[in-house]
């Protein structure tokens, strides 16, 4: 008898996850803003022609919030324009994070170690902005560990004035141990766009799943991201005592 094989079908890939910015809300606030610019002219013309400019807003506050819509809406689909619209993704070659001073970057997988969701509160209205952070490997670029290890190699320097080693000793604020675990690296605010906690973590099992997904609650959000601040006053110091300004 001849014998019979049956092929398993392929399984099929697991679908990336992308979080898009959102273009409806930057356009209102195009068009508000000039909504409010022509009613400022309007203001303006009345009041010219003896209007009763104490029934209408002033044209000062109208055109103040008119720039601010407008600029705010231009910034947005500015940024969206130079992704793609694209402002996070999770697929098989790694994560895609929106950041506003590139446009974006790609991190592979092996440079992950960990997937962080925290938040932040915000100082103008009372609340909290929802952010998506990555965990770095310690010994990849932008890990705490290398500013660490950068910080005392220049602490250790005796060719620096000692103006700079007073600045570099005042930057020795080393977090704990447990606040090294997860310090967030590179991170970017959910500000025009929405990701969904349990898709976004069915995606990281499908397509990482050594990598977690940790949740930090928004009391966090400077122990997971404050280092960052010496790591770039690190590097002016350094850069200034490499150009010789210092007294």
């Amino acid at each position: 008898m001849r014998a019979v094989t049956t092929e398993l079908p392929d399984e099929p890939a697991p679908t990336p996850y992308v979080a898009r910015y959102r273009r409806v809300p930057p356009i209102l606030m195009i068009v508000a803003g000039a909504f409010a610019f022509g009613k400022a002219i309007r203001w303006i013309a009345g009041a010219a022609h003896g209007g009763h400019p104490d029934r209408v807003p002033p044209p000062m506050a109208l055109a103040v919030a008119s720039i601010l819509l407008t600029a705010a809406g231009a910034v947005r689909l500015a940024r969206a324009r130079r992704t793609g619209g694209i402002a996070f993704a999770v697929d098989a070659d790694g994560i895609f994070l929106a950041a506003s001073r590139d446009g974006g970057r790609r991190f592979a997988w092996d440079e992950v170690s960990a997937l962080v969701l925290f938040s932040r509160r915000t100082d103008f209205v009372h609340g909290a902005v929802r952010c998506v952070g990555l965990r770095v490997h310690p010994t990849a670029p932008g890990s705490p560990e290398r500013h660490l290890a950068e910080l005392d190699e220049a602490v250790s320097r005796h060719d620096l004035p000692l103006g700079v080693w007073a600045r570099l000793r005042r930057l020795d604020r080393r977090p704990t141990r447990e606040g090294l675990v997860l310090a967030v690296s590179f991170h970017a605010e959910a500000r025009g766009w929405r990701y969904h906690s349990a898709r976004l973590a069915r995606a990281m099992r499908a397509h990482a799943p050594g990598v977690p997904v940790v949740r930090e609650p928004s009391e966090r959000y400077y122990d997971l991201v404050g280092w960052r601040a010496d790591q770039d006053e690190l590097r002016r110091i350094l850069q200034d005592a490499e150009l010789g300004h210092w007294c």
